[in-house]
């Protein structure tokens, strides 16, 4: 498995390119998606998966060019958060003076659903809390065979999701994270949706908000 890593658009967000045995997922499709396509293209890869981890519009603004690029692509989110894509008033566009209404999801995922990247199985984690249907993805064996993790805006280093915005919820959030992200082997490598990577073992320790 390799993961590759993009920092896009004006709120920098973190997106991933997940490729195993000739298969690709993407992970979430930020603003400035046109890099993850000139990759992709410039690797001879067609993704058969994008999954928004949420949906909020600094994680979905690319969906709608990258179904685009690939049409037979499968766009998966998490069931709750599915209105989302359409609702400009939901998924928080408007308050950027856009009115972004993503394509509709072909997958909806719940906690315990498992995806596949070739030989590679994720198991999709509810993680709600920074919104309704929050998800995030964990595999037993990632790049360099410890366990990995694309936990959204669920957990960060050092940090957690945002939760003063509508359908949020802060206990919600640190309940998801104690009991589906930090019960994780403490070597699996965390990948959020915004910041550097980190481990679970470094923010069972050190996270300041749990």
């Amino acid at each position: 498995m390799e993961i590759h890593s993009f920092v896009l658009g004006s709120m920098q967000v973190s997106a991933y390119v997940v490729t195993n045995d000739g298969e690709t997922m993407i992970v979430d499709a930020p603003e400035g998606s046109e890099a993850i396509i000139e990759f992709c293209k410039g690797r001879d890869l067609s993704p058969q998966l994008l999954v928004n981890t949420h949906g909020h519009v600094d994680h979905i603004q690319g969906n709608k060019l990258l179904k685009e690029t690939w049409p037979e692509m499968a766009l998966a989110i998490g069931k709750a958060d599915g209105p989302m894509l359409r609702s400009p008033t939901r998924n928080m566009s408007i308050l950027l003076g856009a009115w972004l209404k993503s394509p509709e999801a072909d997958l909806l995922l719940a906690g315990g659903d498992r995806l596949s990247v070739g030989s590679a199985a994720f198991e999709v984690l509810a993680t709600p809390g920074h919104s309704p249907g929050g998800i995030s993805l964990y595999s037993s064996e990632g790049p360099d065979g410890r366990p990995v993790a694309f936990t959204g805006d669920a957990l960060f280093a050092g940090g957690i999701g945002r939760t003063d915005f509508p359908g949020a919820n802060h206990k919600t959030l640190i309940e998801s994270i104690k009991t589906r992200l930090l019960t994780l082997p403490p070597e699996t490598a965390v990948y959020p949706g915004h910041g550097p990577a980190t481990t679970i073992a470094e923010e069972a320790a050190t996270n300041p908000w749990l």
